[in-house]
Protein backbone atom coordinates (compact mmCIF):
# COMPACT_ATOMS: atom_id res chain seq x y z
CA UNK A 1 0.00 0.00 0.00
CA UNK A 2 2.84 2.11 0.81
CA UNK A 3 4.69 1.54 -2.10
CA UNK A 4 1.13 2.07 -4.27
CA UNK A 5 0.96 5.63 -2.87
CA UNK A 6 4.87 6.43 -3.31
CA UNK A 7 5.89 6.30 0.35
CA UNK A 8 3.99 9.59 0.80
CA UNK A 9 0.27 10.47 2.51
CA UNK A 10 -2.39 9.91 0.81
CA UNK A 11 -4.22 12.82 1.93
CA UNK A 12 -1.02 15.55 1.84
CA UNK A 13 0.65 13.68 -0.72
CA UNK A 14 4.11 15.22 0.89
CA UNK A 15 4.98 13.84 4.04
CA UNK A 16 6.28 10.17 4.73
CA UNK A 17 3.27 7.51 4.87
CA UNK A 18 3.81 5.54 8.30
CA UNK A 19 0.44 5.48 10.15
CA UNK A 20 -1.88 2.89 9.02
CA UNK A 21 -5.65 4.73 8.38
CA UNK A 22 -8.98 2.65 9.30
CA UNK A 23 -12.44 2.96 9.22
CA UNK A 24 -13.57 2.72 13.36
CA UNK A 25 -17.03 1.76 12.38
CA UNK A 26 -16.30 -1.20 9.96
CA UNK A 27 -12.33 -1.63 10.44
CA UNK A 28 -11.62 -1.83 7.29
CA UNK A 29 -8.13 -0.08 6.30
CA UNK A 30 -8.51 3.11 4.13
CA UNK A 31 -4.30 4.18 3.10
CA UNK A 32 -1.73 5.06 5.01
CA UNK A 33 -1.41 8.49 6.07
CA UNK A 34 1.51 10.80 7.61
CA UNK A 35 0.91 11.67 12.02
CA UNK A 36 -0.81 15.09 11.42
CA UNK A 37 -3.25 13.66 8.56
CA UNK A 38 -3.96 10.82 11.02
CA UNK A 39 -4.59 12.92 13.79
CA UNK A 40 -6.28 15.55 12.02
CA UNK A 41 -8.91 12.82 10.28
CA UNK A 42 -9.65 11.80 13.72
CA UNK A 43 -10.09 15.39 15.52
CA UNK A 44 -12.83 15.52 12.60
CA UNK A 45 -14.28 12.30 14.02
CA UNK A 46 -14.29 10.35 10.61
CA UNK A 47 -16.81 12.53 9.09
CA UNK A 48 -17.11 13.77 5.70
CA UNK A 49 -19.35 16.74 6.33
CA UNK A 50 -17.34 17.97 8.78
CA UNK A 51 -14.47 17.58 6.29
CA UNK A 52 -16.36 18.97 3.12
CA UNK A 53 -17.06 22.51 5.66
CA UNK A 54 -13.62 22.53 6.58
CA UNK A 55 -12.57 22.48 3.04
CA UNK A 56 -15.34 25.49 2.24
CA UNK A 57 -14.31 27.20 5.29
CA UNK A 58 -10.58 26.89 3.95
CA UNK A 59 -11.27 27.78 0.51
CA UNK A 60 -13.07 31.11 1.59
CA UNK A 61 -16.42 29.95 0.51
CA UNK A 62 -18.14 29.51 3.28
CA UNK A 63 -17.71 32.97 4.80
CA UNK A 64 -19.45 33.70 8.24
CA UNK A 65 -22.31 31.44 7.11
CA UNK A 66 -23.70 28.81 9.87
CA UNK A 67 -25.47 26.15 8.69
Amino acid sequence: MIAAQDGVCCVCLRAPAVHVDHCHSTGRVRGVLCLNCNVGIGLLKDNPDCMRRAAEYLEGTRGSQHS
